[in-house]
């Protein structure tokens, strides 16, 4: 990935969380409050991620900016998910926090453990994407790269690590936000990441040479001895 590339991709990012950050305050009537503040500080200092990884795994990242490239062999099913996941993760779950939670609510110790979360769920993430040089945006087979089979790292423990992350990132939104409204758009985001998973670990075991064996090796997709 280019320089250029890279500062094109952050801000992208950012601008992804500045509207997330809008709709918040336009659900809240424009009052951030404690709990948005540490939240939201959080997740914008979750890019500086993005710049680790561009140092130390510049080819996944240029694959996983590469998405037009592969958008005509990436299945439906992939697409109308992973539209389903940026809409609700990204935007409808932080006006529902606005809209819902009390932004005048002081810091508690479940809101401080939801943010210890997220930062968790953040080095999963990099770290998977570290070691995963295959780890596009999309589901597919990357035949045009001679994709092989990832076991090591986080995927000696899950075969999903970044799915595992964002469930994380699901149960950490609701312990900040703590509202029924949020815990149902979380829950929805996990639910279409869970069949995301699905769906794409039957993929793999179709199509990638080796992934049945490694299926067989490592047995939990998410969340060890549970799935």
């Amino acid at each position: 990935m280019g320089a250029k590339g890279m500062v094109a991709y952050l801000v992208r990012l950012v601008v992804e969380r500045a509207l997330g950050l809008l709709l918040f305050l336009i659900g809240s009537g424009w009052v951030l409050g404690p709990r948005g503040a540490l939240w939201f500080a959080a997740y914008f200092a979750s890019v500086g991620s993005v710049v680790w990884l561009y140092r130390t795994a510049p080819r996944t990242m240029a694959a996983r900016l590469a998405i037009t490239d592969s958008k005509d062999v990436t299945p439906v099913w992939d697409k109308v998910l992973l539209a389903a996941f940026w809409l609700l993760g990204y935007f409808v779950v932080y006006w529902v926090a606005g809209k819902t939670c009390d932004p005048s609510s002081p810091i508690g110790p479940i809101a401080l453990v939801g943010i210890v979360v997220y930062m968790l769920s953040t080095a999963l993430t990099a770290w998977a994407l570290r070691e995963n040089q295959f780890a596009e945006a999309v589901s597919r087979v990357q035949k045009e790269r001679d994709q092989r089979v990832c076991s090591t790292g986080p995927y000696s423990h899950v075969r999903h690590p970044m799915y595992s992350a964002i469930v994380m990132w699901c149960i950490a939104v609701a312990m900040v936000f703590p509202s029924v409204w949020v815990m149902l758009v979380s829950g929805i985001t996990a639910a279409v990441i869970v069949i995301r998973t699905a769906l794409e670990d039957e993929m793999l075991a179709r199509n990638l040479a080796g992934y049945v064996e490694y299926q067989q090796r490592v047995r939990w997709r998410i969340v060890p001895h549970l799935w």
